[in-house]
């Protein structure tokens, strides 16, 4: 019985529509995609500047099932694209559908239209319900098929009384077929890049995390800057990717799964990693309770300051190219933070490539991809911006490691550097080093006999008087920016 029922109910698909509650029952619901062109060579709704672009519409219903009625299409719903790309400029609009003819399978009439305009999220809300429009929609079944694969619907716009709102000047074509794009793919491929680059970056995080905690690396070498962007930035797309999936309900498996990794990478690994690099600089507040409460409140703030800031910035100025271009200067921090502290900063290339460089990813998808799911326009000038902006910083970065973070500044724009090689005067009981426990008189590296070795004449004094081998205190800084005997901070040492 199941499969009769069944066999009677893709039957009734393929028999013509005798009313427009069987014809509601056909295309309601579906969006319709085609081409719209203007049958003039003025600007249509005063906005638009192609004579032909993109074109997608829905059929709505009056949901009066409850009342013991049946639902029928009383409205259309538009959306006219500047040509393609809904980042451009657009027009939204919606007009009330009456006099149906089951004849001709057409709607006829004039009606009040509802547009609003929008570019590049400069929203412009003209709800301009007292502008009057002539509309003929009419839909036709191919290959004598009636289901919404062979719908073909053309829709006629133009304003009959151009007095009442010049606003209102249109005179535009559509002709559409049922869309039967195969978003799901360009979904599941987004779905798969951004949980794989996730990935990527929770092992790079790890990694550095565990280096830091074991000494490897020497934390206050890494800016906080850096690395909170970076925390800002994953929490973000975080926030970008549930967006998505709230909005488009029907692929929610499949943006909350990205969510749900950025999210635990965001509140997890990355705040490790910031917690990690903010108490580095800190170690003098470990030991005062209220020092230390006042200083981790004070860095919440910023913290959280800063990503609201960035969503604001980003949800109002995330189509700009110029600047997406600002937010690629990632690396600029940790710059900025080796020139000021004049630290000689060690290549961490999973800190880089496997942290910073996988944020450029996104931005490279989604303007180079032409078929990207946010319905940017590819960029090619953008694209070799954004990626040379990248290498310069890394080859900036580079440069520091091997020839020093100051060594393409001019001397003239350097403050002030401290001396660290003096004369060697000390007293009798200062005469050892506190790094290597060796007479300050004596070259600790010397191989040769005792007798045979030369007297040191320099070594280096710190700005809290205390002596060392030049060699020990080199090797010392290169691990740690504090005096080896009373911890304090030491000035950068530049030669």
């Amino acid at each position: 019985m199941l499969w009769i029922v069944l066999l009677e109910f893709v039957q009734g698909f393929k028999e013509r529509p005798q009313n427009i509650v069987e014809l509601t029952q056909i295309l309601s619901g579906y969006e319709y995609k085609g081409l719209w062109k203007s049958q003039n060579n003025e600007q249509q709704f005063h906005y638009l500047t192609v004579e032909q672009g993109d074109a997608y519409m829905i059929f709505q219903t009056n949901d009066t099932s409850h009342n013991g009625q049946d639902e029928i299409i009383d409205r259309l719903e538009f959306q006219l694209l500047n040509p393609k790309y809904t980042e451009l400029k657009q027009v939204v609009g919606i007009f009330h559908l009456t006099n149906y003819s089951e004849t001709d399978i057409s709607f006829e009439n004039s009606s009040l239209i509802n547009y609003t305009t929008a570019y590049k999220f400069r929203r412009n809300y003209n709800s301009r319900d007292n502008c009057e429009i002539v509309y003929n929609v009419s839909i036709e079944f191919n290959e004598n098929t009636y289901d919404k694969d062979h719908a073909n619907i053309k829709v006629q716009l133009y304003t009959q009384n151009k007095a009442n709102d010049s606003h209102c000047d249109v005179n535009i074509k559509m002709d559409l077929t049922y869309d039967n794009t195969n978003y799901l793919l360009e979904i599941i491929m987004y779905c798969t890049m951004s949980v794989l680059i996730c990935f990527t970056q929770f092992l790079c995080v790890t990694k550095l995390c565990k280096a830091l905690l074991e000494n490897v690396e020497d934390a206050s070498k890494i800016s906080l800057a850096a690395v909170g962007f970076l925390t800002v930035q994953d929490s973000y797309i975080c926030m970008q990717n549930l967006y998505k999936a709230l909005i488009h309900y029907q692929y929610f498996q499949y943006f909350v799964l990205p969510a749900f990794f950025y999210f635990l990478l965001a509140t997890t690994c990355d705040m490790k990693l910031i917690w990690i690099v903010w108490r580095s600089r800190h170690l003098e507040d470990l030991f005062d309770q209220q020092r230390m409460k006042r200083a981790i409140t004070y860095f919440f703030a910023q913290f959280y300051f800063s990503l609201i800031f960035y969503f604001i910035l980003m949800y109002y100025f995330n189509t700009y190219n110029w600047f997406i271009c600002l937010t690629g200067l990632n690396l600029l921090p940790q710059i900025i933070h080796n020139i000021r502290l004049g630290n000689n900063p060690k290549f961490i290339s999973y800190f880089i490539f496997g942290i910073l460089f996988p944020s450029m990813i996104y931005q490279i998808y989604y303007r180079a991809c032409p078929s990207n799911i946010v319905g940017f326009e590819p960029s090619l000038a953008f694209c070799m911006i954004f990626l040379s902006e990248y290498l310069l910083q890394i080859i900036i970065l580079y440069i520091q490691f091997k020839l020093g973070p100051r060594s393409f500044i001019p001397k003239c724009f350097l403050p002030k550097q401290y001396k660290y090689l003096r004369t060697l005067n000390i007293q009798e009981d200062e005469n050892e080093c506190a790094i290597c426990l060796t007479s300050l008189t004596e070259d600790p590296f010397d191989q040769e006999a005792p007798t045979d070795k030369l007297i040191i004449k320099q070594a280096m004094l710190t700005p809290c008087s205390h002596w060392f081998h030049p060699s020990c205190l080199r090797s010392w800084i290169d691990i740690k920016m504090q005096c080896p005997t009373c911890r304090s901070e030491l000035p950068p040492l530049l030669e």
